[in-house]
């Protein structure tokens, strides 16, 4: 008997469609991180290729998003109660961050881009906290995916850019704001993640609400990974605050493991949803959300071989650049046909046509 293949169906029911996606900024942290990678292992001429894919974009999605946000400021109002609207919209801080590590060699770039990745966290953290505290435990556990793990990516960003900040202008004090940056972004792990097995023991997941986003679960611990390199990297430059590495690498190694464990397990899952649910390879925004943490392992691999001597990782950074890499190229060939497509045929493929 053949076996029954479900549609492409919504992710699941606590989740909000918006145009445009508050995870739109997703593309410039993908392409970012990316070019980060190729610059980690020498391929210059596709960092700088992504690295002005990346500001391109996101010069074009921040004036689009600004545009929306001033056009419908009551649809904004009513969408910022929302918890799974605001903790989405944390690409904008995380897409600032990857930016910024980009752009690392050039002070006021970094002070810009950590700027804009400041205030936009100033302004995001207190409406998630509002909309999350106005939902009840089961509601924000039927809610909850991948993509809440953002606001913890968005800490950890942070805490690479102050650290890089503080070797630049020789500043300890600024190591201690980004390793209480990098406490907050692993609480925050902690806390989604403990919704997440919640609902997972009290309702396994149906092979159609495994997206995409669920791999943010890898690429939080492997910034987190990428961030305690970069604190690392801040201590031994300017030898201070003394003690901090003594607890920094062992944090560092094991989030990097993490996110190790968690890839072959986001692999199975993806396979099975490839093979219940049709029309699961149809191209979509989502799949930004998955070139991310794979380009980010990549980056995180690679740093921490540097800060923790060890070289075997780089290896490992190499094999996951080329497959986020590929990965990526797909991604963006799928926006590029769903862009050029008539409106009646992206609608099609859509709906599983």
């Amino acid at each position: 008997m053949e076996r029954s293949r479900t549609s492409a169906a919504p992710r699941h029911a606590g989740f909000v469609e918006v145009d445009p996606a508050p995870e739109l900024f997703a593309v410039v942290m993908a392409t970012g991180i990316v070019s980060v990678a190729a610059y980690d292992h020498q391929y210059w001429r596709l960092g700088v290729a992504l690295s002005i894919l990346a500001v391109v974009a996101f010069a074009v999605l921040g004036l689009r998003f600004l545009v929306w946000m001033a056009t419908r400021p009551a649809r904004v109002a009513v969408l910022a109660r929302d918890p799974d609207v605001v903790l989405r919209m944390f690409t904008v801080v995380a897409a600032c961050a990857v930016l910024g590590v980009r752009w690392d060699d050039y002070p006021v770039l970094l002070w810009l881009l950590g700027g804009l990745a400041l205030a936009a966290w100033l302004m995001l953290a207190p409406l998630a906290g509002l909309a999350v505290g106005s939902r009840s435990g089961t509601q924000l556990r039927e809610q909850v995916h991948g993509a809440w793990l953002l606001p913890s990516v968005a800490s950890a960003g942070l805490a690479i850019t102050a650290a890089d900040l503080a070797i630049h202008v020789r500043a300890p004090s600024l190591v201690v704001i980004a390793t209480g940056a990098w406490i907050l972004g692993m609480a925050l792990y902690l806390a989604v993640g403990w919704l997440i097995g919640w609902r997972v023991l009290a309702r396994p997941p149906a092979p159609e609400e495994v997206w995409p986003d669920s791999w943010i679960v890898m690429g939080a611990l492997a910034i987190t990974a990428l961030a305690g390199a970069h604190i690392l990297a801040a201590v031994r430059t300017l030898g201070a605050p003394v003690g901090l590495a003594d607890w920094t690498r062992p944090v560092t190694f094991l989030a990097w493991v993490l996110a190790s464990l968690w890839i072959p397990v986001l692999l199975y899952a993806a396979m099975w949803r490839v093979d219940q649910v049709a029309g699961s390879l149809r191209y979509h925004g989502g799949w930004w959300a998955a070139v991310f943490p794979l380009g980010m392992y990549s980056a995180a691999s690679a740093a921490t071989a540097v800060e923790l001597h060890l070289r075997s990782l780089s290896t490992i950074s190499l094999v996951f650049f080329w497959i986020a890499v590929t990965v990526w190229a797909l991604v963006a060939a799928g926006l590029l046909r769903s862009a050029l497509a008539p409106r009646g045929r992206v609608q099609g493929r859509t709906l599983g046509a």
